[in-house]
């Protein structure tokens, strides 16, 4: 998905080990008033050394460098040159976006591709594929024995797993075993299974529709792409600048946003931007080219059914979105605030049914859970969670009571309610089935049974619940309901 952490979060942890030394002297200085165009003119990777020595001009005195969105120490540097601490024989193979920069005006950072042991042209991977937005499949062993004669990865349902005397344990028996002890492993696994097997049934359709298209114009594949995808270049919004440096994370070393603004949106025009640039010409293609077709359905659960579920819309719903909340996560308020929006736009082909995921270990957002729980009892659940969501602050007694007052709650019940701990163990029953689902973390949420992707940084919460939405109706026309 394209939502995924970048390679700096993935696949480049062997980053860390050299790089906090030396990066809190002279990096985070003031930058001289350099007037001079940053130009990077290559990169020279070093294994045995574990250096990356960096060639061009208007470097200046302090210039912050990353790989990956990855800071790294830097060793020396001039105006032309940057020799750069990086652990490079602990690398994969492939392709790395290295950004320098001195400050985030024009003219003050540049970025190109590295590619270390030899890049993709070597079989190594790609940033977007690193990332996780490429679902193209990584080069494997396409013909021979191993290819041909490697594991089935399932057995037939009605295959015998073992024999005790005349007593016959089918692997069906020892599935629904798993499924009753282990619920939530048993449904984390068959997602796992089904999402690899989405993104090799995706990449071999988008293969397919290129190779047509091209042929059909008589062109190659790459020639096409080199032709279609920059007129479909959009510019990533600040949203999903600021968005992915959250992302990144403990990666970034500490450095902060404005240090790292060059190397983000580097990022997210060398990467994101592409990636999605080619999905969206492959959306069209299938509209107006072969008709193409993902039938691979996702594993789904029968979701359960409690009387302290908070709903908006009618059980006859086509689609039904399960939300698991937080207050305290600023990422759930921000989906939540368009709740009104996703049901003022589909009405009752949509209910929204709210449960339960605070941590475990927070106990000012398990409180927040039983005071909307409380609020719940007097019929006025989502006023209350609303109100609540709609003003960041600490979630005190003081701050729930407050939003009661709001909700238009009776004072004393819900005082009562809270202080006797009367909800308590609802919650606690909630996170009990959250795990029974394999989900330990919000947002969350279930559409029709199954698992939604991780909703991408670029994407604003309504467009992400339309796309949900609408696969959801489709599927449903499709099945003749």
């Amino acid at each position: 998905m394209v939502g995924k952490l970048p390679a700096a979060v993935v696949s480049s942890a062997a980053l860390t080990i050299v790089l906090a030394i030396g990066m809190a002297d002279g990096m985070l200085r003031a930058q001289p008033a350099e007037t001079a165009p940053l130009v990077l003119s290559g990169a020279r990777p070093d294994p045995r050394a574990g250096t990356l020595t960096i060639a061009g001009a208007g470097f200046g005195q302090f210039p912050f460098v990353t790989l990956d969105l990855v800071p790294l120490a830097v060793r020396s540097a001039s105006d032309t040159e940057i020799v750069a601490s990086a652990p490079i024989s602990l690398m994969p193979p492939g392709d790395y976006v290295l950004t320098v920069s001195r400050g985030s005006g024009a003219g003050q950072h540049a970025s190109l591709d590295v590619a270390l042991h030899g890049g993709t042209a070597a079989g190594g991977s790609s940033p977007a594929e690193r990332s996780g937005m490429d679902t193209r499949p990584g080069p494997g062993p396409a013909t021979g024995t191993a290819a041909a004669n490697g594991p089935d990865l399932a057995a037939e349902p009605g295959a015998i797993a073992a024999t005790v005397g005349d007593r016959i344990i089918t692997v069906a028996e020892v599935d629904r075993e798993w499924r009753r002890q282990d619920p939530g492993g048993f449904i984390a696994l068959a997602r796992e299974i089904h999402d690899t097997r989405w993104r090799f049934t995706d990449a071999l359709v988008a293969e397919e529709l290129i190779a047509r298209e091209a042929e059909a114009q008589d062109l190659t594949p790459e020639t096409l792409l080199e032709r279609e995808i920059p007129p479909r270049l959009v510019e990533m919004p600040e949203s999903a600048v600021r968005s992915l440096y959250a992302d990144v994370g403990t990666a970034a070393r500490g450095a902060s946003y404005e240090r790292m603004e060059p190397a983000l949106r580097a990022w997210l025009e060398r990467v994101t931007a592409r990636e999605l640039a080619r999905m969206n010409y492959l959306e069209e293609l299938t509209a107006v080219s072969t008709n193409a077709d993902l039938a691979l359905d996702p594993p789904r659960i029968v979701v359960e059914r409690t009387v302290q579920d908070a709903a908006l819309g009618p059980a006859t719903a086509p689609v039904e979105l399960i939300v698991f909340g937080n207050f305290q996560s600023a990422d759930y308020a921000r989906f939540a605030a368009v709740f009104g929006r996703v049901r003022a736009t589909y009405g009752d082909r949509v209910r929204i049914v709210f449960k339960h995921l605070p941590p475990p270990d927070n106990p000012a957002a398990i409180q927040a859970g039983q005071g909307a729980q409380c609020a719940n009892l007097q019929g006025r659940f989502w006023p209350f969670h609303d109100g609540l969501l709609s003003r960041p602050a600490v979630l005190d007694a003081f701050r729930l009571r407050q939003a009661a007052g709001e909700a238009g709650l009776d004072a004393d019940q819900f005082n009562a309610c809270l202080a006797n701990g009367a909800t308590r163990r609802t919650i606690r029953d909630a996170l009990e089935e959250a795990i029974r689902y394999g989900l330990h973390t919000s947002p969350s949420f279930l559409v029709n049974g199954r698992l939604a992707p991780e909703p991408p940084p670029f994407l604003p919460p309504f467009e992400f619940f339309t796309r949900l939405v609408e696969e959801e109706l489709l599927r449903e026309s499709r099945r003749g309901r």
